[in-house]
């Protein structure tokens, strides 16, 4: 017998120390890549998701993420609080970074107090598009960041090195989705070049393609030749991909309805 269980989301915990109350970092991150996800999957930006928890987890007085990305300029994704003092010294903070330092440093400034910076920046490994994207998290605070704010960043770095590259991955799937409804809404694509892309997608040929719709092969390439007119595509394995992404294959028949033979 499975036994199952409700899990009940909670805010991270908050327990006595020494220093008076802290956050416990493990339930911090966990959260924070949690709600995350939950972003992303939703087709919401990650970036004020993870700004937040680590704030909070961090007790900063301010957090500011910047941007980075291949032949982009670094640029404020996300002010908190939001309000137009924290956005100059998010100006402030942008002047002061140092692409060339380490992924964590620490340190203090005499118009800004305690700053620490966290530099996301993922391992080129195949698909140098993915990987160039990434963030600069910076938090600051009236106390000092203790060891356990380090070790907190540190643990944060690693979870966040691999959630960049999936967030970019699921923007731009959802980018591209958004695109073929658009452009599919707008194409008037008729039912039946639905069809023979559907069935494009299912990987037959247009001779095959031809046979199972009961057409012609000369028909079926000037239904590809629509359907590739339409979505501003120019090869079978780019509207493959586009309309699997759509999730076309499951959205309309393989086989012609009554109304649309012929």
């Amino acid at each position: 017998m499975v036994e199952t269980y409700l899990i009940d989301r909670r805010e991270a915990q908050v327990m006595p120390d020494a220093r008076g109350w802290v956050i416990d970092p493990a339930e911090v991150l966990l959260d924070m890549l949690c709600d995350a996800m939950a972003a992303l999957n939703t087709g919401g930006s990650a970036d004020r998701v993870v700004c937040r928890h680590l704030a909070r987890g961090l007790r900063a007085d301010a957090g500011v993420t910047f941007a980075l990305a291949p032949d982009s300029e670094i640029q404020a994704v996300c002010v908190l609080p939001d309000m137009a003092p924290v956005r100059l010294v998010a100006d402030s903070l942008l002047r002061r970074l140092d692409p060339a330092g380490p992924d964590l440093r620490i340190e203090y400034a005499e118009d800004l107090g305690h700053v620490a910076s966290l530099w996301i920046r993922p391992t080129i490994t195949g698909d140098t598009d993915e990987a160039g994207h990434g963030r600069v998290l910076v938090y600051t605070r009236s106390d000092p960041f203790d060891v356990d704010d380090r070790r907190l960043l540190e643990r944060a770095r690693i979870a966040l090195l691999a959630l960049w590259p999936l967030g970019v991955r699921t923007v731009r799937a959802q980018h591209a989705r958004e695109w073929v409804r658009t452009t599919v809404a707008e194409g008037h694509m008729t039912d039946r070049e639905l069809q023979v892309l559907t069935l494009l997608a299912e990987g037959l040929l247009a001779t095959s393609i031809a046979a199972r719709l009961q057409l012609s092969p000369r028909t079926v390439h000037k239904h590809l030749g629509n359907i590739y007119r339409k979505l501003g595509v120019h090869d079978r394995l780019v509207a493959v991909s586009l309309a699997r992404l759509h999730g076309l294959v499951e959205t309309y028949p393989s086989s012609p309805s009554p109304e649309s033979t012929g």
